[in-house]
């Protein structure tokens, strides 16, 4: 077969409506050091040259080798809500150990796969769907990932030594590969799709964990986190929470928006200071008058008409039993601590606050 012309595959391109450029496009430009990258810029694009401006402003400096001099010994770079969307430039600046990156216009995170000193890493708000790059950074400890369209959470099982990882709002819904995060001691994984939570029962030095408004039934892996101290389930389908029971060194805990009628586990957790249960299906609060810490208390849009076990509660702060069914306050006059009361929306006859401060009682 005959060589094909460059003419003859030009023509053809044109008969087929590819111009010139497309055709002879040369191939993606790479440097290794930022200075090679600043000295070439007027040859690369205006998302290219935006984030080499961002660097020379860090670097102070419009002068190509001192800003390369500069920028290859920091340890720490803030590019949040920088317009960035060429991470390029930033590959040579392996020095770094926490990177900002936050709310910028990021899709490709390959060039960051250099960074192996990173701790601490930042990408929050960008437009990232692939983390594969993520595996070889092996040191972090820290990483936020919050607000990406992420889904597949694989190439983070190799970071072993995270002991804080931010993954709400995103599209993950499978997250076997955290089984191997033991160290961790905070996961935010709000406002995802995920319903089976098995894979974090490994991870027995967590402290905070976020799970709010996801699609959980079954809590049952949680009865190993015993070092859990706050603690959100908010917004799921959860019935049975007999798995808390364990958890006794929980002071704050959100339980609200889901389809909740017994609450008798909860009267182990007695160091509680923060329990926020609105919007269930509860009627009986006795296993609360055990959990004497308590200084915030959220008990609106449920089904209680008896509040007496609440009399114990002599630390409270704030209550709300706002939309329930109760008519008698009388429990509620050893509350002394109270700046706030919400008792709105109750079948109450005699609308007479039962505390000396008349104004914290709102009807």
């Amino acid at each position: 077969m005959k060589k094909i012309t460059s003419s003859l595959l030009i023509g053809l391109a044109l008969t087929l409506g590819i111009s010139n450029n497309s055709l002879l496009a040369q191939p993606s430009v790479e440097f290794k050091t930022f200075g090679e990258w600043c000295e070439n810029q007027k040859q690369l694009s205006e998302e290219t040259k935006h984030t080499i401006e961002v660097l020379l402003k860090v670097a102070e400096t419009t002068d190509c080798n001192q800003a390369n001099q500069a920028l290859s010994q920091i340890t720490t770079l803030d590019l949040n809500y920088g317009e960035i969307s060429d991470s390029r430039p930033l590959s040579s600046l392996t020095q770094l150990k926490e990177l900002f990156l936050i709310g910028n216009q990021i899709s490709d995170i390959s060039p960051l796969s250099s960074l192996t000193q990173l701790k601490v890493l930042y990408l929050s708000l960008n437009r990232i769907s692939d983390i594969s790059p993520l595996s070889s950074l092996t040191q972090l400890t820290e990483l936020y990932l919050v607000g990406n369209p992420i889904s597949d959470i694989s190439p983070l099982s190799s970071l072993t030594q995270l002991t804080k990882l931010y993954l709400a709002n995103n599209q993950i819904s499978d997250i076997n590969p955290l089984s191997s995060l033991t160290q961790l001691t905070e996961l935010f994984l709000v406002g995802n799709p995920i319903s089976d939570i098995s894979p974090l029962s490994s991870l027995t030095q967590l402290t905070w964990l976020h799970l709010w408004e996801n699609q959980i039934s079954n809590i049952s892996p949680l009865s190993s986190l015993t070092q859990l101290t706050q603690l959100n389930l908010s917004l799921n389908r959860i019935s049975d929470i007999s798995p808390l029971s364990s958890l006794t060194q929980l002071k704050v805990l959100y339980l609200g928006s889901n389809q909740i009628s017994d609450i008798s586990p909860l009267s182990s957790l007695t160091q509680l200071t923060e329990l926020y249960i609105e919007t269930n299906q509860i009627r009986d609060i006795s296993p609360l008058s055990s959990s004497t810490q308590l200084t915030w208390l959220n008990l609106e849009a449920n089904q209680i008409s008896d509040i007496s076990p609440l009399s114990s509660l002599t630390q409270l702060t704030s209550l709300s039993v706002m939309g329930n069914q109760i008519n008698d306050l009388s429990s509620l006059s050893s509350l002394t601590q109270l700046t706030q009361l919400f008792l709105s929306e109750n079948p109450i006859e005699q609308k007479i606050c039962p505390l000396p401060n008349q104004s914290i009682c709102n009807f």
